[in-house]
């Protein structure tokens, strides 16, 4: 089946940023490898760019002070990564909770500028990726979450789990399970970067 978008579709890039790169995070295992996912983030947002269609940056800034996301304590953590760096010309929201939509004025932007449908990458599946499509998808809004443009580290279980804990692959497939078909419409990069060659 081909994937096709409007010129009333935008970007959202989330949580790219180099606290991904660092402790605790570095010792943990991504799914997909980062880097093959941070190339296909840099692709999706260069093509979004070629189509002339918006690109809007999510970026986190933690207030929990042990986090390598806290820009106070962790200012290169905080910095974004060079493959989804912003142009001077591009939105950019500061969220501090999971929600992309919760504390900023995305949402607002979004109808303001009468965007139908969204494609979102960023970090991490599981979390502001997961929260911020299921929001997207609660308020109407079309979405399409690229499953390669995304990556999820391995975790442990919760407390009277069975197990010690859950591998970077198992933790990524089932979140974009649980989205597809109820909150998004997952696909491949690739697609993305076709339908948008496609846009007029």
């Amino acid at each position: 089946m081909s994937l096709s978008l409007s010129p009333r579709t935008a970007l959202i890039v989330i949580d790219v940023q180099n606290g991904f790169t660092l402790a605790p995070y570095s010792s943990l295992n991504f799914y997909p490898s980062l880097p093959s996912v941070l190339a296909n983030i840099a692709s999706t947002i260069q093509a979004f760019r070629t189509a002339s269609l918006p690109v809007i940056h999510i970026h986190h800034a933690s207030l929990e002070p042990d986090s390598p996301l806290n820009p106070e304590d962790s200012p290169e953590g905080y910095k974004v990564l060079p493959s989804a760096a912003p142009l001077q010309d591009e939105t950019i929201f500061v969220k501090h909770v999971n929600s992309s939509f919760i504390g900023t004025r995305l949402e607002e932007h979004l109808r303001r500028e009468e965007i139908k449908t969204l494609v979102i990458v960023g970090l991490t599946t599981a979390h502001c990726v997961s929260t911020t499509t299921r929001m997207a998808g609660n308020l109407g809004w079309e979405v399409f979450l690229a499953r390669d443009g995304t990556g999820m580290f391995e975790m442990k279980a919760a407390p009277g789990g069975k197990g010690d804990g859950f591998n970077a692959e198992t933790m990524h497939e089932v979140a974009l399970s649980e989205l597809h078909g109820e909150f998004a419409t997952v696909v491949a990069t690739d697609r993305i970067v076709e339908a948008l060659r496609k846009v007029e």
